[in-house]
Parts: C-alpha cells; structure tokens; sequence
C-alpha cells in the first residue's frame, strides 16, 4: 500500500446486520474487513522486523563490548602476573642480598684463618703499638711543661691533674691510609 490511498477503517457488524444486509454487501464489507486486516498486519511485520533488527544491532553491540571486557580483562590479568612475577623475583634478590650481607660462621673462621688476614691483624697491631709509644712519648713531653690559662708555658715542672687527660679522654687518632684500605 502506498501512503496516498487513505488507510481503511476497522469494519464492525453487528448481528442485526447480518440479517439485514444482503450477500453483496456483506461481500464488500468482508472486503473491506480484508484490507484493514492486511494493514494491520503489514504494520506488525514492519514492528517486527524493526525490534528484531533493533534486538539483533543490540546482541551484536552486546557481544562486542562483552569480547572488549574480556579482552580488557585479559590484558589486566596479564599485567597482574607480570608485577607478581617481578614481585617475587623482588622478593627473591632480597632475600639473597640479606643472606650474602650476613657471613656464616664458616666464612668467618675460613677468614680469620687465612694468612692475608693474618698480615693485615698484624700490621695493625704492629702501627697501634707504634702510635701507642708516640702517645706515651708526647705525654712524657707535655708533662714536663705547666700551662697556666693566663700565663702560657710556666718552664719545667708539675702539669695540674685537671690539665692531664687519660688516654680514655683522648680523642682517638686517625688510622694509617693502609689501616684505611681495609675492608673491615
């Protein structure tokens, strides 16, 4: 049907009608009754076919953005595994750098035997004593002269115990530049 011809009418007969009209125009009417029955049905094959073409446009949309999240969720589980992964081995070189950190018994008797060791222990001894003596020295020399707060250098004679120190007093001496090298 095009859109010029008017549109027909929903035909109704009731049963007084039936009597009363004729076989030829119970025909038309039958006809008529046809034609908007036709229309009618023209317009809910165009529903139709428009809300499953809409239902089918909307599955597909559905479908697409159902594989997009799985695919998004795919790319984020992945993610997920590779920075546990990275984690774990974070974890890992942790641990191993704490243990190396750390020298077992065994290494340290292995190092306390071993004779470069042994040399180094005993250069330091040997330069401690050294620095031991000189100490010993420097305070038989400063004993032999009294400073005053006023007065400076009084000659030779008592210094006052206030002005003396101990050697616990003393700040310690700077260690030698071999003393230095050492990894300890």
């Amino acid at each position: 049907m095009t859109n010029e011809e008017p549109l027909p009418k929903k035909v109704r007969l009731s049963e007084s009608d039936m009597k009363t009209l004729t076989r030829e125009e119970l025909c038309v009417r039958w006809k008529q009754h046809e034609a908007y029955v036709q229309v009618l049905e023209v317009k809910y094959a165009d529903l139709n076919s428009n809300d499953v073409t809409g239902l089918k446009e909307s599955e597909e949309k559905l479908k697409q953005q159902q594989q997009e999240a799985s695919r998004r969720e795919n790319i984020l589980v992945m993610r997920l595994a590779t920075k546990e992964q990275e984690m774990q081995e974070c974890t890992t070189q942790i641990q191993y750098l704490k243990q190396v950190q750390q020298p077992s018994a065994a290494q340290l008797r292995s190092s306390m035997v071993d004779p470069a060791i042994n040399l180094f222990f005993l250069k330091m001894k040997g330069e401690l004593e050294q620095t031991k003596d000189k100490l010993e020295q420097a305070q038989n020399e400063l004993s032999a002269w009294k400073f005053t707060p006023d007065r400076g250098p009084e000659g030779v004679g008592t210094v006052p115990e206030e002005v003396v120190t101990s050697e616990t007093d003393m700040p310690p001496l700077p260690l030698s530049a071999e003393a230095r090298q050492l990894p300890y």
